[in-house]
């Protein structure tokens, strides 16, 4: 007798009443299981989707301008312009707040739907021997109570943690407040102006446009509470001619090293920031074109979810063609460095106070 001649006629068992249903239905469990990697391998599916066509609804085409900021930066020689930065020129970076984040593809339209990320509120110290200076101020002492007139939505929207004050960082250093004699915001939404009032004494440049964009605005974007107190303001005009290929300019000490550039788009008179070190490094200090550096790199802005749900620029397709010039400018110009002001991991990779880059 052999194993084949054990087994029961294949009949025996589905003899039984509803045996063969017995035999062919999964447990309960199974089934549970089942139903959750459907819906995981729908949800991931999904998503995958959303990204795909987010990032072609966010990628930017403008031929016209990338024609026209083509045609100035020839004009360059393919060289960057001639600095005299002087000996003792540095910045650091002062950290005042993280966001409480979102995926990343809310934040750029060429993001990744499965990255968590927390963009930073920062301020960037100068040190010039003619002169210290605020390159935005980040969050500052009050900004619970000037951020508490937004409604929950907004709250929700913009929050943040991790608040460590600009002007706290720079007395714990012994570092007096007063020591810093101009802050120049890149533009003047509440999270790059939080901290004038703790600068008293500083005079604020900005441009008119800013200026009367920041007087007529309203919450989220604008708070009033921020900036109505400041009693020293300087009206930053760009007096001077054609830099990296941006129509006008204006340097701060005559020297190269410190060059504002309009940056227009996201607000009315936001401007960026070149810098130009004794150690021949470059920046250029973008503000609110992109909040991270992918933006510039892809051609992408922000979300068209998050542009559906937010009125994030006075004027999109001007911001659009900042976009498209800083893009081009970085293929140019591979060796300078692209800092948006919120990237928290671009941020992460320049120095903090009271460490300086020289």
């Amino acid at each position: 007798m052999d194993c084949a001649s054990l087994r029961s006629p294949p009949r025996a068992f589905n003899s039984i009443p509803g045996a063969r249903d017995m035999r062919n239905r999964p447990s309960p469990m199974r089934r549970s299981l089942r139903r959750m990697a459907a819906l995981l391998l729908g949800i991931f599916g999904t998503l995958a989707a959303l990204s795909s066509l987010t990032a072609c609804m966010g990628t930017i085409h403008r031929p016209e301008v990338e024609r026209a900021t083509a045609a100035r930066l020839a004009d360059t020689g393919g060289s960057l312009p001639e600095a005299h930065p002087p000996q003792g020129l540095g910045f650091t970076v002062l950290q005042t707040a993280r966001s409480n984040g979102a995926q990343e593809a809310m934040i750029v339209s060429s993001g990744n739907w499965f990255k968590h990320r927390r963009p930073a509120q920062a301020a960037v110290l100068v040190r010039h021997p003619r002169g210290l200076f605020l390159f935005d101020t980040g969050l500052g002492r009050h900004v619970d109570e000037q951020f508490a007139v937004n409604t929950w939505l907004d709250r929700q929207f913009f929050g943040y943690g991790e608040v460590n004050p600009a002007a706290d960082q720079l007395s714990k250093a012994g570092w007096q407040p007063e020591r810093i004699q101009m802050i120049v915001p890149s533009h003047m939404h509440w999270d790059h102006v939080s901290g004038l009032a703790d600068f008293p004494q500083a005079t604020v440049w900005v441009t008119r446009e800013e200026r009367e964009h920041a007087e007529h605005g309203h919450a989220p974007g604008f708070l009033h509470s921020q900036f109505d107190g400041v009693q020293h303001w300087h009206e930053l005009q760009f007096t001077q001619g054609p830099y990296m290929g941006f129509a006008r300019s204006l340097d701060m000490f005559g020297d190269g090293a410190v060059v504002f550039v309009p940056l227009s788009g996201h607000t009315a008179g936001q401007v960026g920031m070149f810098l130009t070190l004794p150690s021949g490094k470059r920046y250029f200090f973008t503000g609110d074109v992109t909040w991270t550096i992918e933006g510039l790199r892809d051609k992408a802005d922000r979300s068209w979810l998050l542009r559906q749900i937010l009125h994030i620029d006075q004027d999109e397709a001007a911001n659009q063609a900042c976009i498209v010039q800083i893009h081009q400018i970085m293929q140019r110009f591979p060796q300078l460095t692209v800092v948006p002001a919120h990237d928290e991991n671009v941020l992460q990779g320049l120095p903090h106070f009271p460490s300086f880059q020289e």
